[in-house]
């Protein structure tokens, strides 16, 4: 009998109309090593819930269908029974956090499995040691980054020692070096203890390839595609696409070479694929190729340009890069000697920069060096020790709160901890309503927004209800109410599917060209070369880099201290540029 086994599975929420999961049907073995995939609110979470019982048990639904975990109905076994079993990470880790420091918060689910305190110790060092934390084990859980509470909900699972692992976005608040890692990390723990792994993830390029199983969810909850990952993206790709699903960046340029007459005879998963198939068809000298590439286009700088695929544009250069050489005039945003501590540990040392009218900034850097700080410094929710913040020529001291709010607009990380109203409708106009809008002048603004961020057919629900990617596009749209000149946004594209990141950035672009000011937080180093026109490296509380994009990622030594990757599409170019000189292979 499979180790996971799911019958005409349907799963309704409480005031919903439609079922978000609709009869589905999987076995599942010991061991398996499994992707999800599907659209935002397209019922992942709904299903990995389910898994764990916490699908009726804690979580109010409407649960049909047969779901058995071991021979065992989740639901009908007791919270021990069932996390010796089966374990989940959850997308937003703090939402399991129950504790104040990071050994209480392991400790606690050890000790409701009546492990013996020798156990218990050996454990939890041996988890925070896997996840690199050891040296924060006494630090309490509001002094932690997301992206080490998103480590720490990993030691968690890791230390209750289940036999299926469901790990729900795992790596969104990751940088680039750490996601490599927890992958590497859970991969191997799978292969030597036999472990089931189900990932819920959009990291794909580095993960895919070492999946087993790759099983889609389409909009209206169904199973569209469940097979080998090669195959399912060879035979379903349109559709996957049209789902607003994510595609690996790989594969996305694999399919625009097809369209240039580039004939493969397997779709290429990895690099070394990629390059195998291409020696195949006659240019194994790559160093010449990419030195072709080069000299047509400039890796070093040239002008923007983009090319399509499947109707979606993919840049070759970063449009505004060129341009960023010429926002000139007075910051918008001045940052001099600016210093933070917190538990007599400096946060942030003498950070100097300035932000110019029309520039859109990212803000990068390994996890717990200060990026969501200095974020919070410059909305006003934290004060500096030292040094001084200037809007629009007006020094922060001098600025009253609700002056400061009409001016800069500010995302959280953590988008639930920005709602203040019962529904999406009142939240959305909340912020007109204390400007003195009149209803009739917010009305028509706020149907926008429910149709821009596709949010219409939720508009009644309570935020908190909502998947994490329709909070994340509630929260953005809140943001926008005011008609701010700074946009602030922390990690504006987590847990969103690709179509609705592609259009959360499209929007930011073009506010972005009517002038207003962007800073973005991100690890994706995807959409740095996509769409910023200057980048900040903060590394150990101080600016390690602040300059143009191209210059930024031919420094590899400086991308190597700072653990970030190479963007994918970056080290693509050059194959993608011969082809779009007619250097076709084929």
């Amino acid at each position: 009998m499979p180790f996971l086994k799911i019958e005409e599975l349907s799963i309704r929420y409480p005031f919903q109309s439609e079922d978000v999961l609709k009869g589905i049907s999987l076995d599942l073995e010991q061991g398996e090593r499994v992707l999800i995939l599907g659209p935002s609110g397209g019922g992942k979470s709904t299903l990995a819930l389910a898994l764990n019982g916490i699908i009726p048990r804690a979580v109010e639904a409407d649960m049909k269908g047969t779901l058995l975990v071991d021979g065992s109905s989740p639901a009908e076994l007791s919270p021990s029974a069932v996390s010796r079993k089966i374990g989940i990470l959850f997308q937003d880790p703090e939402t399991q956090f129950c504790m104040v420091t990071v050994e209480e918060e392991i400790l606690f689910g050890l000790e409701n499995l009546g492990l013996t305190r020798t156990e218990m110790e050996e454990r939890l060092e041996t988890s925070l040691e896997l996840v690199g934390l050891s040296h924060v084990r006494k630090a309490q859980l509001q002094e932690l980054s997301g992206g080490m509470k998103q480590k720490l909900g990993i030691a968690c699972l890791l230390a209750m020692d289940p036999d299926v692992l469901i790990l729900d976005e795992p790596t969104a608040n990751l940088d680039p070096a750490s996601t490599q890692e927890i992958f590497q990390l859970l991969l191997s723990i799978s292969g030597r203890l036999g472990k089931t792994l189900i990932f819920i993830e959009h990291k794909l390029d580095s993960l895919l390839p070492q999946m087993e199983r790759v099983i889609v969810l389409d909009q209206l909850g169904n199973i569209m595609a469940d097979d080998g990952p090669r195959l399912v993206f060879e035979q379903y790709y349109d559709a996957i696409k049209e789902n607003g699903i994510w595609v690996p960046h790989l594969l996305q340029f694999a399919r625009l070479l097809e369209e240039k007459g580039m004939q493969w005879s397997r779709l290429p998963l990895t690099i070394e694929e990629w390059q195998e198939e291409l020696a195949m068809h006659g240019k194994e000298d790559m160093q010449e190729w990419r030195g072709a590439a080069a000299e047509a286009d400039g890796l070093n700088g040239g002008e923007g340009q983009t090319e399509t695929v499947a109707g979606h544009e993919l840049p070759w250069q970063v449009t505004a890069e060129s341009s960023f050489v010429s926002r000139e005039g007075t910051p918008i945003l001045k940052i001099r000697d600016l210093s933070f501590s917190y538990g007599g540990r400096d946060i942030l040392k003498s950070i100097s920069l300035d932000v110019r009218p029309g520039e859109f900034m990212a803000l990068v850097g390994p996890n717990g060096t200060g990026k969501t700080t200095l974020s919070q410094l410059l909305i006003g929710l934290l004060k500096p020790a030292a040094g001084d913040i200037q809007l629009n020529g007006v020094r922060y001291q001098d600025l009253k709160q609700n002056e400061l709010m009409k001016q800069a607009g500010y995302v959280f990380q953590n988008p639930e901890h920005q709602f203040v109203c019962d529904s999406v409708e009142q939240e959305l106009a909340f912020g007109y309503k204390i400007s003195g809008w009149k209803p009739e002048e917010w009305q028509p603004m706020v149907e926008e927004q429910l149709e821009k961020f596709r949010l219409r057919a939720v508009r009644e629900h309570n935020p908190f209800s909502l998947s994490q990617g329709q909070k994340r596009r509630l929260s953005v749209a809140t943001m926008l109410t005011n008609d701010q000149q700074l946009l602030i946004l922390d990690e504006p594209t987590f847990g969103q599917d690709q179509v609705n990141t592609e259009a959360l950035m499209n929007l930011l672009q073009e506010l972005n060209s009517m002038g207003k000011s962007i800073i973005m937080i991100t690890h994706d180093m995807e959409l740095v070369y996509q769409y910023a026109s200057k980048v900040v490296l903060l590394q150990e509380g101080t600016v390690a880099y602040q300059g143009e994009p191209g210059h930024f990622f031919e420094n590899h030594a400086l991308l190597k201290n700072a653990a970030i990757t190479v963007p994918l599409s970056y080290r693509l170019k050059p194959w993608l540029q011969a082809f779009k000189e007619d250097k076709v292979l084929c």
